[in-house]
């Protein structure tokens, strides 16, 4: 067997992605889909926007204002408020249902009544839409209606029960405020009164004016008590010191003894040293909580220096009637003794009085101590009542403030919502927008018809142009055969039938196909060659046996093979016998020479049949004597054409893949899917067939890069007779060999 460079395709989809051309012929192609579905869209758009009742628009502008009321302003527990505005709660307010409703009973109070009564707050909430402007206290009122008159009516009806009501509400508001602050003032001021009361008990009770100035004074007398005790300690010390001087001057005699006696036994003048240490305690104490000028101070002060000058007195006068009697009873003592003594009696009561004061000044430092400790507790307690009395005189004040100004505004009361812009009646309807609409269903038909194409083509997976062939598959493509109603060329040969152009195109892509075959090989021309194709019905016998006449014609020695023993058909396009063929060569031991029929005059083609159909055709095609006869077919043929049954689903034609030299596949446009063609390739390959190319089989004259429509004006002269030329033409070929 000859070795021929194998060209192994396989068979896929090369370009399955967006193409300007590839799309423009599905354009072309599916161009009756495209008109309908959009002529469908632009008629249904077309009929919706006429039919449609006009509607028409009128619009409003309202302005929110809400500095008209302070109300908002007042932070008192119970009364809500806040000086922000939400327009979402605005609009919600005036989508509501009652306020609507009170504008359609303003409307059918109206003299033109008449007109609205069908109109309703479900109607009027319907067709309102309420928008607010962007960075601004304004809204948009838009009533849609089939009437413009009514549309305007309506929003006029509405901004006047708007604005009554924004004016109701915001006095409700104001009355609403002043009467409960009218209703707060007695409690916030039996408050004030009761914390003013607080501070005076408070005054009372502690007898000081300020916690502050009182601790200050305690702190000065306790610093001041202090000093003074230790200076009376000084005194004292040193009267006492001064007392036994004199004690030792005098010594103890029976009149000293007397004397000191006397003193202690004396019931006045203890009684005035008693008093005068209550009044030396009381004198400080005092002094802790008044200034030295305050009248108890200074009355507390006198009767401390009245009763130690009584006490001197007493003294001198207890002492005194005591020397007088003894001096009666006794001899007179010298005049010195009588000073010392006298002197001894002063210094005694001296030391009395100051151990009487320091005595007070100890109950005074216990006094002041214990007020002193207390002073943090009268404190906190002034300062609490303090703090008290500030917040309520300060709620107090805020009240009656802002009473009075709830009075002014209650009285200068505005709207908080306001028309700034009156609806008029709308002139042009909103809808339907003809322009609009007729624009966007031409638009919208031409993208649906489009994408309906485009999905019709995804769906629909037959071949319908030869450059669909091109685009999904790398395999050559060898020739492009036109559609005809003949099936034989032959057959044309003597009749008298006018051929028509499709015959001539036919006759001449086959022909070129015939002279492209020397083509397929380098060094050697392939001799041996299969033709298959994915699914029955493409016309794949019919060219093989058409290739084989012209080759014939051509003066090569040609052998027409039938391989499909299992549908054969060569037999009926050469109308011959069928009784023995490859078959009877395959399974018998006849020679091939005694089997093949004569299928021309001239003897350049020999055809052999496929015979009777045998039980297992693929067995037959896979044996070694098949192999045998294809050597024996190339020595003696120039070619050997094989027909062979379709690849997918059929094994017959994988048998011959290593025997023949080459495959064409044949693919038939409106019969060939794209998935078959490649199926058909993947098979070939997966066999390791060497496929030369591919044949487009069955194209019609709606092709528009394949026309043969030439072919009337060249082959048929005006008279229409062609038979002789027919004639001729296969003369000149067979002689241009």
């Amino acid at each position: 067997m000859t070795e021929y460079p194998k060209a192994n395709y396989v068979g896929k989809y090369v370009d399955d992605s967006f193409k300007l051309a590839k799309f423009f012929r599905i354009l072309r192609k599916r161009w009756i889909v495209i008109v309908a579905v959009s002529a469908s869209v632009f008629a249904g758009t077309t009929y919706y926007t006429f039919t449609r009742v006009p509607q028409y628009k009128a619009g409003a502008a309202l302005l929110i204002n809400n500095s008209t009321i302070a109300v908002s302003d007042i932070q008192i527990p119970g009364l809500p408020g806040t000086s922000s505005i939400n327009l979402g709660t605005e609009i919600g307010i005036l989508r509501s249902r009652p306020l609507i409703e009170v504008a359609v009973a303003k409307m059918k109070q109206s003299p033109t009544a008449s007109a609205y009564r069908e109109i309703d707050a479900g109607t009027i909430m319907g067709g309102l839409e309420i928008r607010p402007e962007k960075d601004a206290l304004i809204l948009r009122l838009i009533y849609t209606d089939s009437d413009p008159k009514r549309a305007r009516e309506v929003l006029n009806a509405l901004s006047q029960t708007y604005v009554e009501y924004s004016l109701s509400d915001r006095r409700t508001k104001s009355s609403t405020a002043i009467k409960f602050i009218q209703e707060k003032l007695p409690q916030v001021k039996q408050q004030l009164e009761k914390s003013a009361l607080a501070v005076t008990q408070f005054r009372k009770s502690y007898n000081i004016v300020d916690p502050e100035t009182y601790a200050a004074s305690v702190y000065s007398m306790r610093e001041a008590l202090e000093k003074q005790a230790q200076e009376l300690q000084i005194r004292i010390a040193q009267v006492e010191q001064q007392f036994e001087i004199l004690s030792r001057q005098v010594g103890k005699t029976p009149d000293a003894a007397i004397s000191g006696a006397i003193l202690q036994q004396d019931i006045p003048y203890q009684s005035l040293v008693k008093q005068f240490q209550e009044v030396e305690t009381n004198y400080f104490l005092e002094r802790t909580r008044f200034r030295e000028d305050h009248p108890n101070v200074l009355a507390l002060k006198d009767r401390r220096d009245e009763l130690y000058r009584l006490l001197e007195t007493r003294a001198q006068s207890v002492v005194g009637v005591g020397a007088n009697s003894r001096n009666l009873t006794n001899e007179p003592n010298s005049l010195i003794q009588q000073t010392l003594a006298t002197q001894l009696f002063e210094t005694q009561t001296n030391l009395a009085v100051s151990e009487a004061q320091l005595a007070s000044i100890r109950s005074a430092q216990s006094e002041v101590s214990r007020a002193f400790s207390g002073i943090p507790q009268i404190q906190q307690r002034y300062v609490e009542i303090q703090r008290q009395l500030a917040l309520d005189t300060s709620t107090y004040n805020k009240l009656t403030e802002k009473l009075e100004e709830l009075r002014i505004s209650e009285a200068q009361e505005i709207s908080s919502w306001r028309v700034l812009e009156p609806p008029l009646i709308p002139t042009r309807p909103s809808s339907p927008d003809i322009e609009r609409n007729l624009m966007t269903g031409a638009f919208v038909g031409a993208v649906l018809g489009i994408l309906s194409a485009l999905a019709l083509d995804r769906l629909d997976q037959r071949i319908r142009e030869v450059e669909e062939v091109k685009e999904i598959i790398d395999v050559p493509l060898l020739a492009s055969i036109p559609i005809t109603e003949v099936t034989s060329l032959s057959a044309m040969v003597g009749q008298s039938i006018l051929p028509s152009s499709s015959y001539y195109a036919f006759k001449e892509a086959l022909s070129s196909l015939a002279l492209n075959l020397r083509y397929l090989g380098t060094d050697n021309m392939m001799k041996v060659i299969a033709f298959t194709s994915s699914v029955p019905s493409e016309g794949k016998s019919t060219l093989t046996y058409n290739l084989s006449t012209i080759l014939a014609v051509l003066g090569y020695r040609v052998l027409l093979v039938d391989a499909d023993m299992r549908k054969p058909t060569i037999h009926k396009l050469s109308k011959l016998p069928n009784k023995v063929g490859l078959s009877t060569a395959l399974a018998t031991p006849t020679p091939w020479q005694d089997l093949i029929q004569s299928g021309d005059e001239k003897g350049n083609l020999d055809v052999l049949t496929s015979g009777s159909i045998p039980p297992n055709p693929m067995m037959l095609l896979e044996s070694t004597k098949m192999n045998a006869l294809i050597q024996e077919w190339r020595q003696e043929y120039d070619y050997v054409l094989v027909d062979t049954p379709p690849v997918i689903g059929i094994t017959d034609a994988q048998c011959l893949t290593s025997k023949v030299d080459t495959f064409i596949l044949v693919a038939a446009i409106n019969r060939s899917t794209r998935s078959g063609i490649s199926r058909a390739l993947e098979v070939l390959a997966s066999a390791r067939a060497n496929v030369s190319g591919l044949l487009i089989n069955m194209i019609g004259t709606s092709d528009s890069e394949y026309h043969y429509g030439y072919y009337d004006q060249y082959y048929l002269n005006p008279s229409g007779d062609s038979e002789e030329e027919f004639e001729a033409d296969a003369n000149t070929v067979e002689l241009g060999k």
